[in-house]
């Protein structure tokens, strides 16, 4: 199967494709509230391989796969052992056999590469230590929604340069808006997809840039978006982590430095009092959280739509 059959990160999608999905969503949510649930995926059963914990993404995958009419059938990382008890290439080729799609969220993004590579189903990536295109999806879906157009919008990322950041980017990249990284010296992503990401910011006049004060990174942002400091998987680095990163809190004196019109996300769980603090996440009237969680679900559904249609 081609890759584009896949979501394994938003680098893989053009433009057109991104905005169909993310026009997709808006339309499915739009109908489950007039007309409900659907029989679109009736006899379609979608794996869902979890080795991370999750509320959000595994509770909506699991929701729209049951509104579509289809069946998700959780995969139990202990059972099966992947890599481990069984090599990927045989877990592949039997799960293509058995199910329709699979999602998964796991540490390494080669995990979800590998089962694309050896299997003949869609592959979602539900997160990875890398990426997390679902909810960059998810994030774009709200921001059309409340601002109606990427044209011109500047998205300031306050914290750690790690997977929601690097999807996020990528998003701007490809549909013309700014992005802004804010975090302490060290934790920059990648340099090598900012590498591959320049030339999209050439190619719609827009920036890419990174601050190492959050002060400098909000005067001109349309949201401010917020996240863990400390990732799933780094526990270990939390104490040494959040030393670096208590200048780089969203609260309200941050905010108030950016244009008044701007806004707030986030992509949850989020650490009340750490990366931002409880004024800001209970108002509701700034922040686009629990909007943003909501289109999870129609993101979501909107993926598999694009990664299953054609096999009916």
């Amino acid at each position: 199967m081609q890759r584009q059959n896949h979501l394994l990160t938003l680098k893989d999608w053009d433009s057109d494709r991104i905005v169909e999905t993310i026009n997709t969503a808006i339309k499915l949510k739009k109908e489950l509230k007039e007309s409900g649930s659907s029989s679109r995926f009736r006899g379609q059963t979608i794996g869902m391989f979890f080795e991370k914990p999750s509320l959000r993404t595994f509770t909506t995958f699991q929701v729209g796969i049951h509104q579509f009419g289809g069946m998700p059938v959780e995969l139990d990382p202990g059972s099966i052992g992947l890599g481990k008890r069984e090599s990927i290439v045989d877990v592949a080729r039997c799960l293509s056999r058995w199910v329709n799609a699979i999602v998964v969220r796991c540490f390494e993004q080669k995990l979800v590469e590998q089962l694309a590579e050896h299997g003949n189903i869609p592959v979602i990536n539900a997160l990875t230590d890398d990426f997390h295109p679902c909810q960059a999806l998810a994030f774009g879906q709200t921001l059309l929604e409340q601002k109606g157009s990427f044209a011109g919008q500047t998205i300031a990322f306050i914290g750690d340069g790690n997977n929601v950041a690097n999807s996020l980017m990528i998003l701007a990249a490809k549909l013309g808006m700014n992005f802004t990284l804010a975090c302490p010296k060290g934790f920059e992503q990648d340099s090598a997809l900012i590498e591959w990401a320049q030339p999209w910011f050439n190619k719609h006049g827009t920036k890419y840039r990174v601050f190492n004060n959050p002060q400098d990174a909000v005067k001109d942002a349309t949201v401010l978006y917020g996240d863990v400091w400390v990732s799933m998987g780094q526990e270990s680095q939390k104490d040494s982590k959040q030393s670096h990163f208590l200048p780089f809190q969203i609260n309200r004196e941050l905010l108030d430095l950016a244009p008044s019109e701007c806004k707030i996300s986030h992509c949850l769980p989020a650490n009340r009092g750490e990366e931002i603090t409880d004024e800001i996440m209970d108002d509701l009237k700034v922040n686009w959280a629990f909007e943003e969680a909501e289109n999870r679900l129609h993101a979501q559904k909107a993926v598999l739509w694009q990664l299953m249609q054609p096999s009916f």
